[in-house]
């Protein structure tokens, strides 16, 4: 495990040591749970999107703009 010092506010130390103290866990566990969440968030939203289910489905159809414009304008 990494040492690290960090600076934080009043207010949010306050705060992480409250939430800290409601869960029974101490303020370091607290502040690797949340930033581990965070990061899972983070990285579930980078990871590119899978289309593949999708490939194909306009493979039949006309989708020519000239196609898609006669219809808008009926």
């Amino acid at each position: 495990m990494h040492r690290t010092q960090l600076y934080f506010d009043d207010e949010l130390i306050q705060d992480i040591r409250q939430m800290a103290g409601k869960l029974n866990i101490s303020v370091s566990a607290y502040i690797r749970d949340v930033l581990k969440k965070e990061l899972a968030v983070q990285k579930e939203l980078s990871q590119p999107i899978d289309f593949s289910d999708f490939s194909g489905m306009w493979k039949d159809r006309d989708v020519t703009q000239e196609n898609l414009r006669n219809k808008a304008w009926k």
